[in-house]
């Protein structure tokens, strides 16, 4: 008989947890307030937990299994939360006007999809076999809709970076790991995202009546 999930509930997940959870306050921020920057900054601090949550989690004694399960659970999480949460969060904030731009964008989004969650797969088959990664970590790819979203896309520039993202993630495009200066400056690039997006929020406030 297979254990019980809650026996895998473990305070080393916290941190990915976290970012479940900023994903999911991205989405209610792009339908409820209708805001690109909180949206934005959100999915920052999902790309920022995801930097920290292996360093958090080895603060902590775990099983082999718990070890395993935390691989899991953080491609899973990373599914969600630069899959397909910025796909919800464009749609949400700038929905395509046409019928054929529907089509369109529908096309590019679920292109982008399935190439999240295929790389996500790819690597836990095969992470263990390089230093570096293999195609766009999807990470990274949540770092760029941060980025875009300063931009408040429209639809034809948000199929763009579905595509070309997507076509990046499933690639043979090598990437090394980054580590030392290089770690803390993409550690960087998600807190200065943060930033901006707050910045932005901020001037909203002070200019509304």
């Amino acid at each position: 008989m297979s254990p019980a999930a809650i026996r895998y509930l473990h305070p080393s997940n916290l941190v990915t947890y976290v970012s479940a959870l900023a994903g999911l306050l991205a989405v209610l921020a792009a339908k409820d307030r209708q805001s690109w920057a909180l949206a934005g900054a959100l999915i920052a601090v999902c790309a920022l937990a995801d930097t920290l949550d292996g360093k958090f989690a080895r603060l902590f004694a775990r099983t082999e299994d718990e070890q395993r399960f935390g691989v899991e659970l953080d491609s899973l999480t990373d599914a969600l939360t630069f899959g397909l949460v910025p796909v919800v969060c464009v749609y949400l904030l700038r929905p395509p006007g046409s019928v054929a731009l529907r089509v369109v964008w529908s096309a590019a989004a679920f292109f982008y999809v399935v190439s999240a969650i295929t790389r996500l797969g790819a690597y836990n088959l095969h992470h263990e076999e390089s230093p570096g990664f293999v195609g766009l970590p999807t990470t990274v790819a949540g770092l760029i809709w941060s980025s875009v979203f300063l931009l408040e896309p429209t639809t034809a520039l948000s199929v763009l970076v579905l595509l070309g993202c997507g076509v990046a993630m499933v690639s043979t495009l090598p990437i090394p790991r980054p580590r030392g200066l290089g770690l803390v400056a993409f550690g960087g690039w998600a807190v200065a995202l943060v930033i901006l997006h707050g910045m932005s929020i901020f001037t909203a406030g002070t200019v509304s009546p």
